[in-house]
């Protein structure tokens, strides 16, 4: 069976999101020895995201071999606001004719999973390690060495690592794949795409040329001098500088065009590696090495923060608490410093002259309350500190990942987002 979400009611995506009625209806094949006469439906659910508002969908006659979808009474779903991205929500289909009876299980996605990553790389230990790191700072997606071309749409990116000569995947200009992400892209999908030869060599010996939809303009193909590459100001890769140690041949220079800005350059050798796309319709990010094989630096130099930026540029979020607009001028302040950090984390703060109390909490990704910081003084107008090491409240060490600092005055917050690397 197929379950369909019709939601012109709702945003018209096609998906079932958080805070959304649908109308969701069944598509099912008579495989068995008779015909159906009077097929009635029910669908229930223990999912507690989920309300079922109409639970009925009736079939009628559903001859041997024969399909049919019940359109003309639809199932009527609701998904709590609070649902998180990408939660996968178990039904049953309850299927009565006369003394007949079946149960039939099936999943819906609610929302959609932050990211997939295409890794054919014959060498895959980088897009293995975007898949860790992008899970261990609490995004949800999936990994796999082929690309579920008929699914792509449940998720919010996707990330396709295709290698470094000779250890490279040629995205041939006739694979279903690459029409797959072709459509995903104009059909405003957020898309990442790394490889030394994808950009200016393989297109020119039945590669497809992603360079106009990246808003890429390849130059030249390179050679084996990558790194160290730079981050660009005024971008979401600004104070970035990262050595590179991963494979390293024939690393094609890309330069930006069109809606395309770039965000690495190649230092030593003066070229450009790294271009995003803003094209209004759908964003991407193009580079000409490996992320994975960037080396860890000090400050926002980890491929982490690297990674993160990422997923805010393609305006994926992270469930349960969400930072600061900064579109409104506060009287209060919150400055985390360092941060990234390792072991220990301070918050510099001011508030304003008529406060009488503030709180500080830290919370992770999921929206889990992991710690209450309590202020030594209450300090008005001039700036004060309060710290974090790393601890929950039991007062165990926290692992590596995002977590948000939440501040709360009398009528005020604010919440930084602050990243605890190894």
């Amino acid at each position: 069976m197929d379950a369909i979400v019709d939601d012109v009611s709702g945003n018209g995506n096609g998906h079932l999101d958080p805070g959304e009625t649908v109308d969701l209806t069944a598509s099912l094949k008579n495989i068995g020895g008779a015909d159906f006469l009077t097929l009635t439906t029910t669908i229930e659910s223990s999912d507690p995201y989920v309300t079922i508002t109409d639970a009925s969908g009736y079939f009628g006659s559903l001859p041997v071999d024969s399909t049919k979808e019940n359109t003309g009474d639809p199932y009527t779903v609701y998904a709590s606001p609070s649902t998180p991205d990408g939660h996968p929500a178990l039904f049953r289909l309850i299927t009565v004719d006369g003394s007949w009876s079946d149960t039939l299980e099936f999943t819906l996605i609610i929302g959609r999973i932050h990211y997939y990553i295409w890794n054919p790389d014959p060498t895959p230990g980088p897009g293995e390690f975007m898949h860790t790191t992008l899970a261990s700072i609490g995004y949800s997606g999936n990994y796999g060495l082929t690309l579920p071309v008929s699914d792509l749409d449940v998720y919010s990116a996707v990330f396709v690592c295709a290698g470094i000569y000779s250890n490279n995947y040629v995205l041939s200009a006739t694979a279903p794949e690459v029409t797959a992400l072709v459509d995903y892209v104009n059909s405003g999908g957020r898309m990442y795409l790394e490889g030394g030869d994808v950009w200016y060599f393989d297109p020119l010996y039945g590669g497809y040329d992603f360079g106009p939809l990246f808003g890429i303009n390849a130059t030249s193909d390179g050679s084996s001098d990558c790194g160290p590459v730079a981050g660009q100001s005024s971008t979401f890769t600004t104070g970035m500088n990262f050595n590179y140690s991963g494979e390293n041949a024939w690393i094609d220079h890309i330069s930006p065009t069109g809606t395309g800005f770039l965000i690495f350059h190649d230092t030593n050798n003066a070229y450009d590696c790294g271009v995003a796309n803003d094209a209004g319709a759908y964003r991407t990010v193009g580079s000409s090495f490996e992320l994975g094989g960037l080396v860890d630096g000090s400050g926002v130099s980890t491929r982490a923060v690297l990674l993160d930026s990422i997923m805010n540029f393609f305006g994926i979020s992270l469930v349960g608490i969400e930072e600061n607009t900064r579109s409104q001028v506060s009287a209060i302040s919150l400055q985390p410093y360092p941060n990234p950090f390792r072991n220990r984390v301070e918050m510099q703060y001011t508030l304003p002259a008529n406060a009488t109390q503030v709180q500080f909490k830290i919370f992770d990704a999921s929206g889990r309350l992991v710690k209450n910081l309590l202020p030594p003084t209450i300090c008005s107008l001039v700036p004060a500190v309060v710290s974090w090491d790393a601890r929950d409240l039991r007062g165990n060490k926290v692992a590596s990942g995002i977590y948000f600092i939440h501040m709360e005055t009398d009528n005020e917050q604010l919440v930084e987002k602050i990243i605890l690397i190894e």
